[in-house]
């Protein structure tokens, strides 16, 4: 998709149809008062109405409920909407942001949901109908945050792209393949490390994991240097098919499993976005790629594992993987000198009993990294939640042949699941991010179709653009958009 910006009234912008805002506390447009009023349209937020011709072109009239509440969450909503409701038209006007009082700030929100709203996965079928240009109606000086807008949305699409790929077209390889050819195209370093490599650098948890399937794992590692010499390390799950080892998941169970790299996808798809927006804050995105599979080389019950930075893990549940892989990512990272770390992972069922599958859960060690992140989040649409990272809970994990055990029994996961990983993150301020619910969705939302979400990457690269200082315990953030 194209898009665009311009100064020009919406209703002199040349598309095939046009978007006009509606507010259900602001008289209507005059030329479209009798038509509002005949069809009882009070332009309550989330409501549309589509009057054909009336303008010589179909107009879409969209609602955005307040004016003193249609803030940049309702326009980039209301931008999504439209754009799919709009999706037999060639070209659009979105006219959602004219005369807003937040200038680029709501320019940006409607570029950012029209990329959103107008995803679709094509990997495997012809194309539907969409729309393939868009004009923003804005100010002039919107222009770079339109810009910076439309690449933090592409990014999510790619991330998205990745997510809904079907696990025999992504296997640890492809996905290292798709990963490599992305970064290198936009100048980021890449390393990748195979099965050789990871069994001489000792990362034990990657290879235990990935030992049951004929596709070996990888570790992807790439780099965006930034110019403040600050470095964040993201780290991201990248299990590209969880059948649940010989722990078997059920066949309802393993349907949408491709979904478990999402949090692989979100962090590499937040690096390059780095090197895109050219963020001053450097990034390196670490994601451990495996196959969990059973068969007669799989690990057991039983196991236990010597990780990269020699702690080791028993194994009480081999389908818990996303942990013992990302201790191995975590150990590695840490030994890259990051000022902190961010995991995302798409890890416990728990998270989704405890927060749905609209609020992330985030924990960690820096109760000050925490309370950012879940503020951006808030400000991206994306909710986070902080869930306890309580110590008390420690025993749960106990082994009694190994560091740490990857099983704390049926209650509180989520936080047990954070406790071991605590255990690999190194000397730094670290965050985790639970995605399990929000990365992947069997119903449509606003901002997106079935299917994967792309979920943190927005919040991940709008954090990554405020900060301002090398110490992150006492981090300072600027007060402006990324975009």
């Amino acid at each position: 998709m194209d898009v665009s910006l311009s100064s020009l009234p919406t209703t002199d912008i040349d598309a095939d149809a046009v978007v006009i805002p509606i507010h259900d506390d602001v008289p209507a447009p005059g030329w479209a008062a009798d038509v509002l009023a005949s069809a009882r349209f009070g332009g309550e937020q989330g409501t549309d109405l589509l009057v054909p011709g009336l303008l010589d072109r179909p107009v879409l009239f969209a609602g955005l409920g307040a004016s003193t509440e249609a803030g940049s969450n309702v326009l980039r909503r209301a931008a999504a909407r439209a754009v799919r409701r709009l999706a037999d038209f060639p070209t659009v006007a979105l006219g959602l942001a004219e005369g807003h009082p937040q200038g680029a700030e709501a320019a940006a929100a409607v570029a950012e949901g029209t990329v959103l709203g107008s995803y679709r996965y094509n990997g495997l079928r012809t194309p539907k109908p969409a729309v393939l240009s868009v004009t923003v109606a804005g100010p002039a000086e919107a222009e770079d945050a339109v810009r910076a807008a439309v690449i933090i949305a592409e990014s999510v699409n790619w991330a998205r792209d990745l997510g809904n790929t079907p696990p025999g077209r992504l296997t640890p390889a492809m996905f290292a393949e798709r990963a490599t050819a992305t970064a290198t195209e936009h100048g980021l370093t890449v390393r990748v490390l195979d099965e050789e490599d990871l069994r001489a650098g000792g990362y034990g948890g990657i290879l235990g994991v990935g030992g049951g399937s004929v596709n070996p794992p990888q570790l992807i590692e790439i780099r965006y240097a930034g110019t403040n010499g600050r470095t964040v390390g993201l780290v991201g799950k990248g299990i590209t098919f969880d059948a649940g080892g010989l722990g078997i998941k059920s066949g309802p169970g393993m349907v949408d499993m491709r979904y478990d790299m999402c949090g692989g996808a979100a962090v590499l798809a937040t690096a390059i976005a780095a090197a895109r927006l050219g963020l001053s804050t450097g990034v390196v995105a670490v994601v451990p790629a495996a196959e969990n599979l059973p068969s007669g080389s799989a690990y057991k019950p039983g196991d236990v594992l010597e990780h990269r930075n020699g702690k080791t893990s028993e194994i009480t549940d081999t389908d818990a993987e996303g942990r013992v892989v990302l201790a191995d990512a975590l150990s590695h990272t840490a030994e890259l000198g990051p000022d902190l770390v961010i995991d995302a992972a798409t890890l416990t069922y728990s998270v989704m009993h405890a927060l749905g599958d609209e609020i992330t859960g985030v924990l960690g060690n820096d109760r000050e990294l925490i309370a950012s992140l879940v503020a951006t989040g808030e400000e991206c649409g994306e909710p986070m939640w902080e869930l306890p990272l309580f110590r008390g809970y420690v025993p749960k994990i106990a082994s009694t042949v190994a560091t740490v055990k990857n099983d704390g029994g049926e209650h509180a996961d989520v936080i047990h699941a954070a406790l071991f990983l605590e255990e690999f993150t190194g000397d730094v301020p670290w965050a985790h991010l639970d995605i399990a619910g929000t990365a992947f969705h069997t119903k449509p939302g606003d901002l997106h179709p079935a299917g994967a979400t792309g979920t943190a990457v927005r919040t991940l690269i709008r954090y990554l653009s405020r900060l301002r200082r090398r110490s992150v315990v006492s981090a300072e953030l600027q007060s402006v958009s990324p975009t």
